[in-house]
């Protein structure tokens, strides 16, 4: 585990002294993981100064993927964090950890990948992939879709040869021609798409298997401390709010923060990056996660992933989303004129 401020440049060095006139900073645990869209608005929130503005002083744990970083949380090692939609589902059925927003939707970045020359083949006749070996990393959202795709296609997993492979593996295998299909997360599919002349076959959004980002808090940092969490979502919001106002601006913070985490991508990926994953404001947050009229549209997404994440082992018994997926701290901002104007970057 890393521990690191991002300044300007994806630089790993202490945090900039706030102005003598500013107010108290409260040092803030933030846990995320590097050289990832949804955590874009954290770096930032440093470049400009948002955290000072909002009191923060952000102290940030990087971890490679999200089980170790959920399974930090049992040490109290971080207060609040992003990450996917399958820890997210983890943390809250182990480590009472709650969800407060949506990061982004994955679900278009969650792929069956075919080769250029054989893609149409398998479109028009998907029992064609009966006895072929597709590379996959099981029990994860790629293999979420996997299942919800077979199912578009009338297919068994049984059906095929199954090919438990990590992500770099199967870019590897596939690379040479092994494997009819690839099951990729961004930004691997890039990697398949400008180096290997892969097509999307069938993704998240196309076969309904919704994957979306998880902005997360530890119950009991909420339950002490709401009014901090809340400042931390605001500064997340602003953020993704001065994404979508500042298309040109935001390719160059992406490469300058996927750099620091030592990702190297074109333009074009950043640009597929942006394209691919819708993200949503305050206003959107709020209608996603309102159940004025019944479930809300997040707890039929979690549902869905839990019920898969379930059936493969990953968790026993996951809560029901509404138990862990909470409007609080959006409504908290949202009643607060200062918060809310923050937030939308007015």
């Amino acid at each position: 585990m890393l521990r690191r401020t991002l300044l300007a440049g994806g630089l790993a060095i202490a945090a900039v002294a706030a102005p003598a006139n500013a107010q108290q900073l409260t040092r803030l645990n933030i846990s995320m993981q590097p050289a990832l869209y949804s955590m874009v608005p954290l770096h930032l929130g440093v470049e400009q100064g948002w955290w000072r503005q909002m009191g923060i002083e952000p102290n940030f744990s990087s971890f490679p993927a999200g089980p170790p970083q959920i399974a930090a949380a049992a040490a109290g090692t971080w207060d609040v964090g992003i990450t996917g939609s399958a820890p997210g589902v983890l943390g809250a059925a182990r480590f009472n950890i709650k969800t407060i927003a949506i990061s982004n939707d994955e679900s278009a970045t969650n792929v069956l990948m075919a080769r250029r020359e054989q893609v149409e083949a398998i479109r028009a006749n998907p029992a064609s992939l009966r006895g072929q070996r597709v590379l996959i990393t099981v029990n994860t959202t790629v293999d979420y879709v996997l299942q919800n795709c077979l199912q578009r296609w009338n297919l068994q997993r049984a059906d095929l040869q199954v090919g438990n492979l990590n992500q770099a593996q199967i870019l590897s295998a596939f690379s040479t021609g092994e494997g009819r299909i690839a099951g990729l997360w961004a930004p691997n599919i890039y990697t398949a798409e400008e180096r290997m002349n892969a097509v999307p076959l069938c993704s998240g959004s196309d076969a309904q298997a919704i994957v979306p980002g998880n902005i997360i808090v530890r119950e009991e940092f909420l339950a002490r401390n709401p009014d901090m969490v809340a400042r931390y979502l605001a500064v997340i919001l602003r953020g993704i709010a001065w994404m979508k106002a500042n298309p040109g601006p935001t390719l160059e913070v992406m490469n300058r923060f996927y750099q620091a985490g030592g990702v190297t991508v074109s333009e074009a990926a950043l640009r597929a990056e942006v394209a691919r994953r819708p993200t949503f404001g305050l206003e959107e947050q709020l209608r996603l996660l309102s159940r004025a009229a019944g479930p809300s549209q997040a707890d039929r997404w979690f549902e869905g992933l839990s019920t898969f994440l379930t059936q493969v082992g990953t968790v026993q018994n996951p809560p029901a989303p509404s138990a862990f997926v909470t409007d609080e701290v959006l409504r908290r901002i949202a009643d607060n004129p200062q918060l809310r104007a923050f937030a939308l970057g007015q």
